[in-house]
């Protein structure tokens, strides 16, 4: 089978690249070996020369002319052919291998300044990957919002009630108008995307990318939580003053993980290597599943400075090691002092034995201080915030003690991602239940129905696909890492740190594929996310959660009263 007319075909015709004969030589022959080994048809090659021109305009977006060294680094961690073939072979075929694997070597923590930044391309419909915010010349603030907007609207077009629809006569129902398109249409009712904002006066708008309309909300019927910064779809009459008259606003629907994977393959969003292909997968899911005695141990406002924490910290880790039960991972999540961080020689002192005195206490249980990893994620009060997301790592500087004394301790950014196995852990400090309700649209309505009011406000961090989706003059995010807070794909797991009430529950995702809804695939993992807050340990009578990977539960643990 000769490759070339192939090749040719997709980089030149399909992807309009220009490809020169060393390129070509060099992809035949490195393709050509791995067809002969795996015995590929014609349309696994192709599937394969599609990723390979995919990911090299992902990576080198304003060059269409494709170069030797970039096509080679390209290629080979897009695939690692030969060996990671064998190896996933050898592991899917033979169960027995699973028991031989180590669960260390499938976790992962991202800082959010390590991941890549990728957004989504209206002309090339799909995700370009962004240059490195240090190596940008002009500030990015004003793409923010369009960015954001890109991000929600491409997945809203996909779904099934918002598609455009040929009604004949070569004319096309547009669901989705712009607001420009409500010119000369008085008495008209439309759905219109946009971002709701609040002018000077005082009076709720939506905006999009050419206009901005003023909204009329004395009629309007909310479905959800919504709050300035959000984008929403919302229903009414168009009047008179250039006034939409709203008798209805939602947030855009969720898209579930299945569905996101179907659309654009497996990209990389945190900057971690993933499977590429459904069998490796299999395999590592396959290992998640057979570990179920693997836990995290969550535990939020860890007041170290308060000899009481300190204390019943000691409590928690001997009846750990009583029952011979060690957490997988125990997650410490700020603040880390009962006041916030101030920068004087005497707060430095105070702040550095505190985590000295953690180290310490922690060493006492060697099992644990051995067999277990520990990720701190700072707080507001923390050191190193200034006001603005995200949050970088405490300092080596007040951590180092702890650090030898224990080599599987890694401090992290807010937020920051866990990836294990499959599963993939946001986990974020913030209060934002406490700001949406200051700032939603209905203060007064949240005030007095405080019902389910921790599923509504996360269920809309999920449908804004950001952790931080208010306007920014009510928060302050870092313009070139403002991707870190995003929430698309959809995370397995959200752990939400809030000085709220704990909770934890399931937010499901309906596909919005009919084949997958008839085939009841809204069961599969895949379409459900689980969120929780372990509230506070040192505010809240020391409690703490715990998360089986395995089952995708968590419970509430707390200490006895009598005992340890």
């Amino acid at each position: 089978m000769s490759l070339k007319p192939i090749i040719l075909q997709q980089f030149c015709f399909v992807y309009k690249l220009i490809i020169q004969h060393d390129s070509i030589s060099f992809l035949e022959e490195n393709i050509g070996e791995f067809i002969r080994k795996k015995r590929s048809s014609q349309e696994e090659l192709i599937n394969l020369i599609n990723e390979i021109a995919k990911e090299y305009i992902n990576n080198n977006e304003n060059n269409s002319f494709v170069e030797l060294e970039k096509l080679k680094t390209v290629y080979h961690n897009l695939t690692c052919l030969e060996n990671i073939e064998n190896v996933k072979t050898v592991l899917i075929d033979n169960d027995l291998m699973i028991d031989d694997m180590d669960p260390n070597e499938f976790l992962r923590v991202v800082n959010a300044f390590d991941m890549p930044s990728w957004n989504y391309s209206n002309e090339k419909k799909g995700f370009i990957r962004k240059l490195d915010p240090l190596k940008k010349i002009n500030p990015s603030k004003g793409c923010i919002n369009i960015e954001r907007f890109d991000l929600v609207y491409q997945r809203l077009k996909r779904w099934p009630g918002y598609l455009k629809q040929a009604t004949g006569f070569n004319k096309i129902d547009n669901k989705l108008p712009t607001i420009k398109d409500l010119r000369g249409r008085t008495g008209q009712m439309f759905n219109i995307f946009g971002m709701l904002t609040l002018s000077k006066e005082g009076i709720y708008c939506i905006e999009d990318k050419d206009d901005i309309l003023k909204l009329d909300l004395s009629e309007c019927v909310f479905d959800g939580i919504h709050a300035e910064g959000n984008f929403v779809i919302v229903k009414g009459q168009y009047c008179n003053g250039q006034i939409l008259k709203v008798i209805n606003m939602e947030n855009p629907p969720l898209e579930c993980v299945d569905d996101t994977r179907r659309e654009f393959g497996r990209i990389d969003f945190l900057g971690v290597p993933t499977s590429r292909e459904d069998r490796e997968d299999e395999m590592i899911k396959k290992c998640e599943a057979t570990w179920k005695h693997l836990f995290f141990a969550i535990i939020s406002d860890v007041w170290l400075d308060k000899p009481e924490t300190l204390k019943n910290l000691r409590k928690m880790l001997r009846g750990y090691q009583r029952v011979k039960m060690f957490p997988f991972v125990f997650v410490f999540i700020g603040n880390f002092l009962s006041e916030p961080f101030l920068y004087s020689d005497e707060c430095s002192m105070k702040y550095r034995a505190a985590f000295d005195k953690l180290g310490a206490l922690i060493a006492e249980f060697p099992s644990i201080a051995k067999s277990s990893h520990f990720i701190f994620v700072p707080g507001n009060n923390d050191f190193n915030f200034n006001g603005i997301l995200p949050q970088r790592q405490i300092s080596d500087l007040y951590t180092a003690r702890l650090k030898r004394k224990l080599p599987n301790a890694v401090f992290a950014s807010n937020p920051c991602r866990i990836k294990y196995c499959s599963q993939e852990l946001v986990v974020f400090r913030e209060d934002i239940i406490h700001k949406f309700k200051r700032y939603s649209v209905e203060p007064s309505k949240l005030q007095n129905d405080q019902d389910c009011l921790e599923k509504k406000v996360i269920k809309n961090l999920l449908q804004q696909s950001h952790l931080n989706p208010l306007s920014s003059s009510l928060n302050s995010i870092a313009w070139d890492y403002d991707h870190t807070l995003r929430l698309y794909p959809v995370p397995d797991v959200l752990i939400l740190a809030d000085k709220y009430q704990n909770y934890s529950f399931d937010i499901p995702i309906a596909s919005n594929f009919i084949e997958d809804s008839l085939n009841n695939n809204n069961n599969n993992d895949n379409n459900k996310c689980h969120c929780l807050n372990p509230s506070g340990f040192s505010s809240s009578g020391y409690k703490w959660m715990v998360y089986y990977p395995a089952l995708k539960k968590s419970e509430l643990c707390e200490l006895p009263t009598r005992g340890l």
